[in-house]
């Protein structure tokens, strides 16, 4: 069982992947000091195993005080000669010692596996998704998973032979990858006066698009797929028929004004007459030139997601990427992911 012996207990964080200045680092001294161990840093792929190579121990706040008393009372054994003070200070510091392997027990042959994360725009919360199991016969009590960023820990308890889901939520504030920063696995039972914890960096990471624009502006003129000139504004002018609404119809196309005519509780597509509508082009060098690259990145954001509501074609042209005109659930990641790492 490893042990650090330095200072008081603390809620030891877990610093973000991007490298801070040294006065910004979260975490005590010594918890830096062990982050700087070769190899105990870089996120890791696989299962992660508590052992004693990486379960660390310290007193906790309590755990010092306690301490201070199991001191007084041995001094005051053998200043007055009390066989009975004597028979006291040993059991109370027996029952700590006993308590100590009862935390390291907590935490240690824990094994722990990094799950997954959807994507989310930057500016909302990234949910990080991860498993702790518990292989043993062993119940494990009052865990709390910690990492920098997070409100409070996240704190859960694991049956014997189970393994338990735990979700980090993290605000994901740039676009791009985002990679999990490492992460603290901690436990103080059974009797708070000891504190072990594990660090893990799981290689996980979650794709972060741009934020999308708002309020948003309108969509560009359509360019015909045949013929000549373009189809302007969404290409819905001719209502050709009304009927029943089908799964996967835009709601931009019901009916709301019949609906509320006829009273009725079913919903109504819009059917439009007017031949092909063509495609739209969400081209970052039609963009006006006075907005900077993050804007521009936003706008077309918002173009794509209101593109794939109206079910409509549409490609993507940002410099140096180009992506050919489609639709569909793949195609918009596509053309998100496309934003989210463009220039990474």
């Amino acid at each position: 069982m490893n042990a650090v012996v330095h200072g008081v207990d603390a809620q030891a964080g877990a610093p973000d992947a991007a490298p801070l200045p040294a006065e910004a680092r979260p975490g005590p001294l010594y918890q830096r000091l062990i982050d700087r161990i070769p190899g105990r840093s870089r996120p890791r792929t696989g299962d992660y195993r508590l052992t004693r190579r990486n379960v660390y121990m310290l007193p906790t706040r309590a755990g010092l005080l306690f301490a201070a008393v199991v001191l007084t009372m041995l001094v005051t054994a053998i200043n007055y000669q009390l066989s009975l003070g004597y028979a006291l200070t040993f059991l109370v510091a027996s029952i700590s010692i006993v308590g100590m392997l009862h935390t390291f027990r907590n935490l240690a042959t824990l094994t722990l596996r990094a799950g997954r994360a959807e994507p989310v725009f930057a500016g909302q919360i990234a949910e990080f998704r991860l498993i702790a199991r518990n292989e043993t016969k062993l119940e494990r009590y009052a865990l709390s998973l910690n990492a920098t960023g997070m409100a409070q820990p996240e704190f859960f308890d694991i049956a014997a032979g189970a393994e338990h889901f735990v979700a980090i939520a993290l605000p994901a504030r740039r676009r791009g990858w985002m990679q999990v920063p490492r992460l603290t696995l901690a436990t103080t039972f059974p009797i708070g006066i000891w504190r072990a914890w594990s660090r893990w960096h799981p290689a996980l990471r979650v794709l972060v698009y741009p934020q999308p624009e708002t309020p948003a502006a309108s969509l560009p003129a359509r360019v015909a797929t045949s013929g000549e000139g373009s189809a302007r504004g969404q290409g819905h002018e001719d209502i050709a028929a009304l009927r029943p609404y089908a799964a996967g119809d835009s709601p931009r196309l019901i009916a709301w004004k019949a609906i509320a005519r006829t009273a009725s509780d079913d919903l109504i597509t819009k059917q439009f007459d007017g031949g092909d509508l063509g495609e739209l082009s969400l081209d970052w060098s039609m963009l006006p030139a006075s907005m900077d690259p993050e804007a521009r990145l936003s706008r077309l954001t918002r173009w794509v997601i209101d593109a794939d509501s109206a079910g409509v074609r549409y490609a993507l042209a940002l410099p140096g990427v180009q992506v050919p005109p489609d639709l569909g659930p793949a195609h918009r990641a596509r053309c998100l992911e496309a934003l989210a790492t463009w220039g990474a």
